[in-house]
């Protein structure tokens, strides 16, 4: 995993920053019920059945930016405002990861979840 990150105070009493993230892919590894035949019978759960090596399997790598940036607003000698702008996941990477492991299921090795897609956050504060 590497995370690089920065900030920036700008001359017009704002501040910009970013934080950005790379890491490798999820390991995974597929279950599978039958190789476990004659140790478990009947049973067709194949839960904790693991059919290869822990990790065999490994998701695509996932990359993140998210940028904020602030800007100060004086409205009198006491009270000064404030906007926040955040963007995160700035290039929308919508990396999956928790694979389904169950070589039995419809939906084997099809993600379960993903990364949350790029997503804008103003806020507008009072601080006096």
């Amino acid at each position: 995993m590497l995370k690089v990150s920065g900030i920036r105070n700008l001359p017009w009493k704002a501040t910009a920053g970013f934080f950005f993230v790379f890491q490798s892919g999820h390991p995974w590894e597929s279950t599978n019920y039958e190789i476990y035949r004659p140790l478990v019978g009947t049973s067709t759960s194949d839960t904790n059945r693991y059919a290869e090596p822990a990790g065999s399997r490994r998701g695509p790598n996932h990359y993140q930016l998210d940028f904020n940036y602030t800007q100060d607003v004086r409205l009198t000698d006491k009270i000064k405002a404030q906007l926040v702008a955040n963007v995160f996941n700035v290039f929308n990477k919508q990396t999956p990861y928790n694979f389904q492991p169950s070589v039995h299921s419809s939906v084997f090795a099809q993600p379960g979840s993903y990364f949350d897609p790029r997503r804008l956050e103003i806020d507008a504060r009072i601080r006096f």
